[in-house]
Parts: C-alpha cells; sequence; structure tokens
C-alpha cells in the first residue's frame, strides 16, 4: 500500500472508532461556546474597562502578540510533543487524538461530534489567557490599570485568533483559502505539520510561524517574512525535508 495511502487508513479506521467512543452527551456547538465566551468575555470585560488610554500603552498590543506566538509555539513543542510525567494526559490528548485523528491527507472534520477532536480542550484557552495575568498585575500597579487591562485582552483575542486558522487549517479543498496571503501559509505548514514524519520536529505554530521561522523549526529555509507570506509553495523547503517527501512518495 503507498505511503500516504496507508497512513489515510489508519486516520480513517481511528476516526470510526473515536467517533463511536464519543458520549452521547457531547455538543461540539457547546464545546465551541465556551471558548468563544470565555475568551470573548474575557475581552469584552477588559475592553469595558479602558478608560482614556494612549498610544503608548495600545504599543503593549505588539509584545504581547509576540508573547502569544511562543507561548503558542513552545506549548506545542515542548508540552503537546514531548511525553512528560506531569503533562503526559495533555500529551496523550494531542498526539494519541488529535494526530490520529487527522493526518496531513485527511485534515477535513465532518459534523459537531468531530470537533471533539478538532477544538482545544475546554481547560486551554483558561490557561492560554492565564498566562498573561502575571505581566498584567505588574503593568497595573507599576504603570496604568489600561496597560493591565490591554494586555489581558489581547491574550484573549490571540486564543480567539489562533482556534479559528487552526480550524481554517483544516478545511480541505479551498481555492480561496490556499490564496489568502498569510492563512495559505499557515495551512501549508498545518499540512506538513500532520505528517508523520514531521509532527514532533517541525512546524509548531498554528497561528503565524514566526517563531517556527526564529527558531528554525520551521520546514522552510526562508527568514521570518519569507516563511510568512510563502503561501502554498514548497519550493523553499530544507533539502533534507525534501528528500523526506521524496521518500515517501517512492515508497509507494
Amino acid at each position: 500500500m503507498h505511503y500516504d495511502d496507508e497512513t489515510e487508513a489508519r486516520s480513517r479506521a481511528y476516526r470510526d472508532q473515536y467517533r463511536e467512543s464519543t458520549p452521547s452527551w457531547y455538543r461540539g456547538e457547546m464545546h465551541l461556546a465556551f471558548t468563544l465566551l470565555f475568551t470573548g468575555g474575557v475581552l469584552a470585560y477588559c475592553a469595558s474597562k479602558l478608560s482614556g488610554t494612549t498610544w503608548q500603552e495600545w504599543m503593549l498590543v505588539v509584545p504581547m502578540f509576540l508573547f502569544g506566538n511562543f507561548i503558542e509555539w513552545a506549548g506545542h513543542r515542548y508540552l503537546l510533543h514531548r511525553p512528560t510525567k506531569l503533562m503526559k494526559a495533555v500529551y496523550k490528548r494531542h498526539v494519541g487524538t488529535h494526530h490520529q485523528f487527522f493526518s496531513h491527507k485527511s485534515l477535513d472534520y465532518n459534523g459537531q461530534r468531530d470537533w471533539r477532536a478538532l477544538l482545544f480542550p475546554p481547560f486551554a484557552p483558561v490557561l492560554f489567557v492565564l498566562t498573561a495575568l502575571p505581566a498584567a498585575l505588574i503593568l497595573g500597579m507599576a504603570w496604568t490599570a489600561n496597560a493591565g487591562y490591554i494586555v489581558m485582552l489581547t491574550m484573549a483575542g490571540y486564543f480567539i485568533m489562533y482556534e479559528g486558522l487552526h480550524t481554517l487549517s483544516h478545511i480541505e479543498n479551498s481555492p480561496f483559502l490556499d490564496k489568502l496571503p498569510l492563512v495559505n501559509s499557515v495551512r501549508r505548514m498545518h499540512v506538513m505539520h500532520h505528517n508523520p514524519d514531521f509532527m514532533h520536529t517541525h512546524n509548531f505554530n498554528l497561528t503565524f510561524p514566526i517563531c517556527d521561522a526564529l527558531f528554525g523549526t520551521s520546514d522552510l529555509d526562508k527568514g521570518v517574512i519569507g516563511t510568512l507570506f510563502n503561501g502554498m509553495s514548497d519550493e523553499a523547503m530544507k533539502p533534507e525535508y525534501q528528500e523526506i517527501t521524496r521518500k515517501q512518495r517512492r515508497e509507494g
């Protein structure tokens, strides 16, 4: 059997098994609603507390965006793809469930019950947003209350973007998304990440591949800007990874 066909067959078989084991009470709409209500609630609450903001305070959005990008990359690389004693359940859920349900040849999802494997668990947005709380408290006390609220609303907004881009990466056969700048780069990057030969070592950003480009975990031989605007092309793939993909094709 062709390498890709075998990978897809395993994924399809696991999907059937996972769907059968999904509790009858599970509703993907409720799962999504919690994510949106929590992150949207934090964003709306913090925005309502702002008063007389200055451009200097709004500039905090930039470092917090980059901090969010790093947390996303580091958490994905060091927690979700490395089995540690403390985070073994998280690793098992991500690699054992998400990466078996979705291969690089079967990224699509069908219906709300598949969202159980697609969406991040309900605790994920809570933990992600709370990583900014220490900085928010310090800035709120040392500078202005506005600064603290801007830090928190940026992280809440980042997670909404994070979940949105990840979901867009699992939509197959979309010529529009494949031509949309930045989004197409994210989509290509995520397809490569779901390749079994790449998933533990490359393309850990689920939004914009800034940290992947900076820390050498991108499969592309480009700088940050080139990686961000690479689109769907494989031309700049590093030679060693081109060889891996060629080997996969030869095994068929």
